[in-house]
């Protein structure tokens, strides 16, 4: 007896032995190539906002007294040296500061000024590249 006989003689009688294929159709195929490519796209497109160049820079820091602590109500006074234009501000609770939208083609100074006594020059460069800068200024004592 071959093979052949035996697969068909152990095989009940009335029921045709049917082939069928383990390959998933092409629709299904379409469909899963479709979506693991969208979902490529979306990986791709959130790493390319990650990689935005700032158009702008940021300067920012806390103002403080000589023992450090923070200094609440002095004046911040930046001014653009290309344009002459001079931005002031007070320092907030914890003696934060902020200036937000400065040019990166621009250099600036700024110092802090409480009750009549002002901290030291610092300078803002347009060599420097970082985007967002941290200048803390120290208002020193006063000698009255």
């Amino acid at each position: 007896m071959s093979c052949r006989n035996l697969l068909n003689n152990a095989l009940p009688k009335g029921n045709p032995r049917r082939t069928e294929s383990r390959r998933p159709t092409p629709n299904v195929t379409a469909l899963t190539l479709i979506f693991l490519g969208g979902i490529l796209l979306l990986g791709a497109s959130a790493g390319w906002a990650k990689d935005k160049v700032p158009t702008s820079r940021t300067v920012s820091g806390v103002v403080m007294d000589p023992a450090e602590n923070p200094v609440q109500g002095a004046t911040i006074e930046l001014t653009d040296l290309q344009t002459k234009k001079v931005l002031d501000s007070y320092s907030q609770q914890g003696g934060q500061y902020q200036f937000t939208g400065l040019r990166f083609d621009h250099d600036y100074t700024i110092k802090a000024t409480y009750k009549g006594e002002s901290s030291e020059l610092r300078q803002v460069s347009s060599i420097d590249t970082r985007w967002h800068m941290v200048l803390n200024l120290t208002i020193p004592s006063s000698n009255k």
